[in-house]
């Protein structure tokens, strides 16, 4: 059971008192708001941040629920533990975002160059991103030795490379080119091992990498794809 949510005046009173002292609200006391959108967020974002900080490993649900001012029941009224916290920050903070790029690819008019594109995307991720781009490479580096984990971040993979894929088959039609000659989900695989390698190396070496490079790097590896596809059909 969970204790009843304060009266609005008096949560109120309390968010004017938190405002004007300058400290973060202890929302302990307040388990039952954790049923709400906004608890759920709160808790993803220290989630990330302890995580990023710690690791997945070292990373406890008790030291997630402070960082976010819930108790740990009010965590556990959300995610069923520390794996289901992973497996949504992945969905909403990794997996979401870049579904909607995949889309734009393939909506985007044949005038807009997508390699602009990507490297402002990039960028961005480089700039304010960068704990959701540490997590998603531990969770890669954790799926090698987790079979359970393997199997989620596999199944994970296939459907963006399978969105990936049939994106690019969608602007090759809009730009009137001939189909690539290989398959798909290769090109879509090839691309998301560029963007991983990169990621690494900005990880390991911030400000190594030109956000101007993955850009680069995709327009090489599709101008090479169409010249081959155009030197068969020749």
């Amino acid at each position: 059971m969970y204790p009843t949510p304060m009266a609005p005046n008096k949560t109120r009173t309390r968010e004017r008192s938190r405002k004007s002292s300058g400290r973060r609200l202890d929302r302990r006391t307040r388990a039952a708001r954790a049923q709400g959108r906004e608890a759920r967020d709160e808790l993803l974002t220290a989630a990330l941040e302890v995580f990023a900080r710690r690791g997945y490993r070292e990373a406890g649900v008790d030291e997630i629920a402070a960082e976010a001012g819930y108790s740990k029941g009010a965590l556990y009224w959300q995610f069923s533990g520390k794996e289901d916290l992973l497996m949504a920050l992945l969905e909403e903070r990794v997996d979401t975002p870049l579904r909607e790029r995949i889309a734009l690819l393939a909506s985007a008019p044949p005038e807009r160059d997508m390699s602009l594109e990507a490297a402002r995307q990039f960028a961005r991720q480089i700039e304010g991103e960068r704990e959701a781009m540490l997590l998603e490479r531990e969770s890669w580096s954790l799926a090698i030795r987790d079979p359970d984990l393997r199997t989620r971040y596999a199944e994970r993979q296939r459907e963006l490379r399978d969105s990936l894929g049939a994106a690019m088959e969608a602007r090759a039609r809009h730009l009137g080119t001939p189909a690539l000659g290989i398959p798909a989900d290769d090109v879509a695989r090839i691309v998301m091992s560029i963007i991983g390698g990169l990621t690494v190396d900005e990880l390991i070496e911030p400000g190594s990498v030109r956000p101007e490079l993955l850009g680069e790097a995709l327009a090489v590896v599709y101008a090479g794809l169409v010249a081959r596809a155009q030197g068969r059909g020749s």
